[in-house]
């Protein structure tokens, strides 16, 4: 049985004077990704995180759930003796096994300079008794089992596996983002890379009926339930599109997707403002569509007073879709659903609008009062469950 998990971070360590503030925060969102799990508690030392197992952890479950806390470098499950020759060799020899002529390789970091021994000096001991004591042999370049040994605040880190984490920084560290959310493949993969950088990410759906009916919005409830395995709980705003509907009826075909994005835009605003949200989040990625000019983006930018964040901007449809797959959501994506803008693509739409055409066009529909109309009529639904 294990008796701790070692947590090492990537970035946070470049974060100078602000680096106990995401430490902290990291800690916060690992404890809310084991919040069903049964182990001791956590804690900061020189560094690195540390889990303390009990007797009842369950290491699979475990790492299932720190495999999706953003901050995370690597992790690996260990066993823990004091910081002393004759400890780490005892450790070793009682928790890991050997197979004769099998290559090895023993690698110590030191954080700890009090210890009175070198990282080298360890390295060639307990290699030189590995070899003595199990017939092993002792392999730099090419070893079946690497014995890693940690030193810091007085103990000894044993373990021989580094389990991979996504990398990023703690959700929650970057502030609040409203993300544009629909039933496709990109938004999600974009609300996913904004919580990557730390975003805490609530979300603004459009949906084609009047009211929120948890049968007809089903997948996007499902699709957040997925992202809430990285962000630990989020809500979904339901807002219905038809005061659009009814006011650009009049409106040129080939400009409603424009002018259906800058209605979307506005209302985000207007909810964010609400609800003290600093930026609005979209899944809009340059040229992947005929609509998704330079121009166009500039046009549906101007509709906001606050940033609007892209972080597909520059991705190709196939490093999303593998995106989508690795995170959960690409199976859930293509099931089928009446998405709000499909509804308003034209046959040969407008890709280089000016914005005083917009504009011009937007006064005749007195935009404004179907922005109030939608805004008014907003559900809020808290998601805190995971799928």
């Amino acid at each position: 049985m294990f008796d701790y998990v070692l947590i090492h971070y990537g970035e946070i360590a470049l974060k100078g004077l602000n680096r106990p503030f995401y430490e902290r925060k990291l800690v916060e969102n690992i404890k809310k990704a084991l919040a069903n799990q049964d182990y001791a508690g956590v804690k900061r030392i020189q560094g690195r995180l540390v889990i303390e197992l009990s007797g009842r952890s369950d290491t699979s479950e475990i790492e299932w759930a720190l495999r999706r806390v953003f901050g995370i470098a690597w992790f690996a499950f260990c066993y823990v003796t004091e910081a002393d020759r004759e400890s780490i060799q005892r450790c070793v020899d009682k928790n890991i096994v050997f197979n004769k002529g099998e290559r090895v390789k023993v690698s110590t970091n030191r954080a700890d300079k009090s210890i009175p021994f070198t990282s080298i000096e360890l390295n060639r001991e307990l290699g030189t008794h590995l070899v003595n004591a199990y017939n092993v042999k002792v392999s730099l370049k090419g070893p079946e089992k690497e014995i890693f040994v940690e030193i810091a605040d007085g103990k000894a880190y044993i373990y021989t596996k580094k389990i991979k984490g996504v990398y990023g920084l703690p959700v929650g560290v970057s502030g609040k983002v409203l993300h544009l959310l629909s039933g496709g493949i990109d938004s999600p993969v974009a609300a996913w890379l904004l919580m990557k950088r730390g975003c805490e990410v609530d979300f603004l759906h459009f949906s084609p009926f009047q009211r929120f009916d948890e049968k007809w919005n089903g997948k996007i409830i499902e699709l957040v339930k997925v992202l809430n395995r990285y962000s630990f709980g989020s809500r979904i705003f339901f807002v219905p599109f038809y005061p659009f509907e009814l006011a650009s009826i009049y409106a040129p075909t080939r400009y409603k997707l424009i002018l259906f994005r800058r209605f979307m835009v506005r209302v985000a605003e207007r909810l964010a403002s609400k609800y003290g949200v600093v930026a609005l989040g979209s899944g809009e990625n340059l040229a992947q569509v005929s609509s998704q000019t330079l121009e166009n983006l500039s046009v549906i930018e101007q509709a906001s007073s606050i940033p609007i964040l892209r972080p597909l901007l520059t991705y190709d449809k196939n490093e999303i879709v593998n995106i989508a797959k690795q995170i959960g959501t690409f199976k859930i994506s293509v099931q089928p659903y009446k998405d709000c803008c499909s509804l308003f693509i034209a046959k040969h739409p407008a890709t280089k609008t000016k914005l005083e055409d917009v504009e011009d066009i937007e006064a005749e529909m007195k935009i404004e009062e179907a922005v109030e109309d939608s805004v008014n009529k907003a559900e809020v639904i808290e998601v805190k469950d995971q799928l």
